[in-house]
């Protein structure tokens, strides 16, 4: 069973679930077949690690919430297919109970046990788009999404994607305050971002010392803000129907650990506008709650 997160966890649920009903919804009457992807599907619940009450070191007791995977389905037959991957074996034997909850849509729910960029690509590679429209959800622990999964979605022209971006446990953390990014760590950052260019806008080099002797410096310059905007930069050179400029930051105790962000590769106007409107609607929606 997954045990993490808290209040944010369950808010970035309410986000997906809230786009997959308006998408299905504004689909309805149209003759595409819809799809959702769940590339990190867990195991349907979530335990909520940080909100958990103790009982002599038990936290058996801990809250649960419904996953995405459970969330989803629970649109039936609006959606052809369900597309559930999970990396381990164990967590993905548990999805399966799920064909049991749902047995009126059981023969839409595939399984896949494996490599989340793997997958996902092959999908993006195998599937006929002129018949199809998808929503795709990426919600990885850390740096897992290469730029290159990335660029298969986009180049699909039919996927709305949602990105729970690692901006500040992924990005963030991998870089020193006063000495840069560790040569171990610069390699997951190119995949992550697909580029090279981050080392001069995440980092500054200066000179200190005095007339006798001078060093280089490399400060971090770099905000969690900054990151995602440079991330939605890079997502709108290749998505067609734009990357939106708002995204929901996420994270517990209020730290900002992750971005929430949507982009649209529908090239088309009409689709892109929709898409636009119904993502932003949702990311703002509940705003000035209490």
């Amino acid at each position: 069973m997954q045990k993490f997160g808290g209040a944010h966890t369950e808010k970035k649920l309410e986000k997906l679930q809230a786009y997959l009903k308006a998408f299905s919804t504004a689909l309805k009457h149209q003759q595409f077949q819809l799809i959702f992807f769940d590339a990190f599907a867990g195991t349907g619940d979530i335990q909520i690690a940080d909100e958990a009450p103790l009982l002599d070191g038990v936290d058996e007791y801990a809250p649960f919430i419904v996953g995405s995977a459970q969330r989803a389905l629970q649109f039936g037959a609006a959606f052809k297919q369900y597309i559930f991957v999970e990396k381990s074996p164990s967590k993905s034997r548990q999805l399966e109970t799920l064909r049991k909850q749902f047995p009126v849509i059981a023969d839409r729910i595939s399984i896949r046990c494996g490599d989340a960029n793997g997958e996902l690509e092959k999908f993006c590679s195998q599937t006929d788009w002129r018949k199809t429209r998808a929503v795709v959800f990426l919600d990885p622990f850390g740096n897992q999404v290469r730029w290159q999964t990335i660029v298969a979605i986009a180049e699909t022209e039919a996927i709305d994607l949602w990105y729970l971006f690692p901006a500040g446990l992924g990005v963030l953390r991998q870089i020193s305050k006063r000495k840069g990014v560790h040569k171990d760590h610069e390699a997951s950052l190119d995949r992550l971002l697909g580029t090279r260019e981050w080392r001069d806008v995440f980092i500054e080099a200066k000179s200190v010392g005095d007339l006798f002797e001078l060093r280089e410096t490399r400060e971090r310059r770099a905000t969690v803000e900054s990151i995602t905007k440079f991330m939605a930069d890079r997502m709108k050179t290749i998505f067609k129907g734009g990357v939106l400029d708002e995204w929901l930051p996420l994270g517990s105790g209020n730290v900002h650990m992750y971005s929430l962000m949507f982009a649209c590769a529908n090239p088309r106007k009409n689709a892109a506008d929709l898409a636009s409107k119904l993502a932003l609607g949702v990311l703002r929606s509940g705003r000035g709650r209490s």
